[in-house]
C-alpha cells in the first residue's frame, strides 16, 4: 500500500509542476517538488527506499521535462540516499529538518547542473546562475518544503501508511 501510495502522490507532483505550479513562478523560478518529495520521503523511508525514490522520481522528471536523461536520476538519488542515511538521527516533528535539507539539497542538485552543463560545453552565465540559485530558488524550495512535509509527515501518521499488507 505504501508503494501505490507514494506512486500516486508521486505521478501527481510531476502533473501539478507541468501544469498548476506554472503559475506559481516567482522570478521565473519554480519550485522543485520532486526534490522536495525525495527529501520527504527519504527522511521518513531511509536510506535504500530514499534513493530508489530518488531515482524514480529523478527518472520521470528527466524523461518528461528533462534534456539529459539520467541526470535527475543520479543527483535525486544521491540525495535521497545521503537524507536517508540521517532518518534515524533527527527528530522528524522539526519543520526546522526539511527546510535546512531541502536549502542543502538544492545548492546540491543546482550545483551538480552547473557542472555537468558545463562540461558538456554549453555557456553559463554564473552571476544570473547565483543569483537565481542562491536568492530564490533556495528561499522557494525550502519555505514549499514545510508545507510538503507537513503533508507527507501526516500521512505517515496515518492508517495507510503504517499498515503492513503481505
Amino acid at each position: 500500500m505504501k508503494i501505490l501510495i507514494i506512486g500516486i502522490i508521486i505521478a501527481v507532483n510531476l502533473i501539478l509542476q507541468s501544469t498548476l505550479l506554472q503559475y506559481f513562478k516567482i522570478f521565473d523560478v519554480l519550485p522543485n517538488t520532486g526534490l522536495i518529495l525525495v527529501i520527504s520521503f527519504a527522511i521518513y523511508n531511509g536510506k535504500n527506499k530514499g534513493a530508489i525514490i530518488g531515482f524514480f522520481v529523478g527518472l520521470l522528471q528527466d524523461i518528461i521535462f528533462g534534456r539529459i536523461i539520467g541526470l535527475n536520476a543520479c543527483v535525486y538519488m544521491i540525495t535521497g540516499y545521503l537524507v536517508g542515511m540521517i532518518n534515524r538521527k533527527v527528530f522528524k516533528e522539526n519543520l526546522l529538518i526539511p527546510f535546512t535539507l531541502t536549502a542543502i539539497a538544492t545548492v546540491f542538485y543546482e550545483s551538480v547542473n552547473l557542472l555537468l552543463i558545463y562540461l558538456l560545453g554549453y555557456r553559463i552565465e554564473l552571476l544570473n546562475f547565483f543569483k537565481k540559485m542562491i536568492v530564490t530558488e533556495v528561499f522557494y524550495n525550502s519555505i514549499v518544503s514545510v508545507f510538503i512535509y507537513i503533508y507527507v509527515t501526516k500521512l505517515y501518521q496515518s492508517k495507510y501508511m503504517k499498515k503492513r499488507y503481505y
